[in-house]
């Protein structure tokens, strides 16, 4: 047999089982391209196997530099599982960073809201409309809370009725199961958004799509956010309420307008939150995917 009759399936000394490069075949591209460029002519003189040989100890060397085709998918795919977990956790956090505020933001403005309340009287603050504007101002801060405990003047006092001067029964924790059900809502969303905005389009028109979606979600560009699915509030009914509420929660006509309102704005956030968060993860999917296939 010549050395022009090796086969490229041939198992090459000091290969490694999970190498699939064919040396062979490569060392053969090799000695034409040195024979037409120095010899100039195609007649074989060292075989194959040795030139082959010879590729292989150059680039399996760790210090050449180069890795195979293998070796070069094996390291995309674990940064885009890495890149995907880090995603994924830093999402869970900002939702529970956002849940935290959202509680500390309610007691934060109950306590102001009961501050303003104290302190504003004839004394501090002689005008009645200014004051009752004072008083006003705390409602809008705290509507779970009735001023009547601190009016400023029998006036105020009688016009806050006995349903204001209840104690709210939708608390921080019916709050943020209310917003864990708006999540749940937003990631089937998030789902239907991908459907009708990614699938079914060439890549180029997926890539494009997923940066400018991505890039409007961080700069809150108006156009891109509106194009996302939104929390419809006009008809959210007590039918959807009973679905999202807890247990033990009471019924939708057994709560205050401002209570009914507290509840709408949790869902709402934690919809409209899921639903970023969602889309820009499906779209760092896209742009990660894509540049891995380069």
């Amino acid at each position: 047999m010549t050395d022009t009759d090796h086969n490229s399936s041939r198992k090459q000394p000091g290969t490694r089982p999970e190498d699939h490069t064919d040396w062979v075949a490569l060392g053969r591209r090799l000695q034409n391209i040195q024979n037409t460029l120095v010899h100039h002519e195609s007649t074989p003189r060292y075989g194959d196997d040795y030139y082959a040989e010879a590729l292989r100890r150059l680039l399996t060397d760790s210090r050449c530099g180069w890795i195979s085709i293998a070796e070069h998918q094996w390291l995309l795919d674990l940064h885009t599982q890495v890149d995907r977990r880090n995603a994924q956790e830093a999402n869970r956090r900002a939702r529970e960073a956002r849940a935290r505020y959202a509680t500390a933001s309610r007691k934060i403005r109950a306590e102001l809201a009961g501050w303003l309340r104290r302190v504003t009287n004839e004394q501090t603050v002689p005008a009645r409309y200014r004051r009752e504007g004072v008083l006003l101002a705390a409602d809008w801060l705290d509507p779970a809370t009735s001023a009547a405990p601190h009016a400023s003047s029998p006036a105020s006092a009688a016009s806050s009725s006995p349903q204001q001067a209840a104690v709210s029964p939708v608390d921080s924790e019916m709050l943020l199961a209310l917003r864990n059900a708006g999540e749940r809502e937003g990631q089937l969303a998030v789902g239907w958004w991908q459907q009708h905005a990614l699938e079914g389009r060439t890549a180029s028109e997926q890539k494009q799509t997923a940066q400018t979606v991505l890039e409007g979600i961080d700069s809150s560009d108006d156009a891109v956010v509106a194009a996302l699915p939104r929390f419809d509030v006009a008809v959210y009914d007590a039918d959807r309420y009973q679905a999202h509420a807890p247990a033990c929660a009471p019924g939708w006509s057994e709560l205050p307008d401002h209570d009914q309102a507290l509840v709408v704005d949790a869902v709402r956030d934690g919809f409209t939150d899921a639903v970023r968060d969602g889309v820009a993860a499906r779209c760092h999917a896209v742009l990660t995917a894509r540049e891995g296939t380069r």
